[in-house]
């Protein structure tokens, strides 16, 4: 498995389990892995969060 997709499985798991409370617990991730100061999960959680966002965007109705 490539990163990417590895990237795109954790997103696609996040919005699974998290449903529309996912961004958040992107975002919860994200927090804490800054507070850690651990600059690579930060990294890994932001593209997740770039990912979930497009799961996000495919998935809404047309205008």
């Amino acid at each position: 498995m490539t990163r990417k997709q590895e990237i795109w499985a954790l997103a696609l798991w996040v919005e699974r389990t998290h449903g529309e409370l996912g961004a958040s617990f992107i975002a919860e991730r994200i927090i804490h892995f800054e507070a850690e100061g651990s600059t690579q999960a930060v990294a890994l959680w932001e593209r997740v969060a770039r990912s979930y966002e497009q799961i996000g965007e495919r998935s809404k109705p047309p205008d």
